[in-house]
């Protein structure tokens, strides 16, 4: 099955072998950006490709040492979207094989891509969480009704 989502900077990825999730950090490639200014992640996304510390501590060692992921392949990336030389843009369903775990270890939580709010779901958000986005109180313009997010400070 084909994933949803395209992989970029800053996924959040989990190891089989990991204490803690670590964040996917995309440089193999210039040419590809999603979601705003975010590099793709490809196939060809190799090696030592996490922001540091990794996954924290590898259980896949005796005695279980610092994280220092050594990415040697992905599967599971859409194969009709080459991205540079020969790489094909990952997926929420795509996993990644470390030289120091087993077969297909990691797997991707989280895409790094986000939605940005939109009128939807500031006319249906709170009164409180509407101040929070609209700070200088023009919720008129957001709603039918004036909030007043200007608090009483003693």
């Amino acid at each position: 099955m084909e994933g949803k989502e395209f992989i970029v900077d800053g996924a959040i990825c989990m190891c089989k072998f990991g204490t803690a999730p670590g964040r996917l950090q995309v440089s193999n490639q210039q040419s590809a950006y999603m979601n705003g200014d975010k590099p793709t992640a490809t196939t060809l996304s190799l090696g030592n490709t996490f922001y540091p510390p990794g996954f924290a501590v590898c259980k896949a060692n005796w005695p279980p040492r610092a994280c220092t992921p050594a990415v040697t392949q992905w599967t599971g990336a859409y194969m009709k979207l080459e991205i540079e030389n020969g790489g094909y843009a990952l997926t929420d369903q795509s996993k990644g094989t470390c030289a120091a775990g087993c077969p297909m270890c990691i797997d991707i939580m989280q895409t790094g891509q986000f939605q940005p709010a939109g009128a939807g779901q500031l006319l249906t958000a709170s009164a409180a969480f509407q101040c929070e986005m609209d700070p200088l109180g023009e919720s008129v313009a957001l709603t039918d009704h004036q909030i007043d997010c200007f608090l009483d400070v003693k």
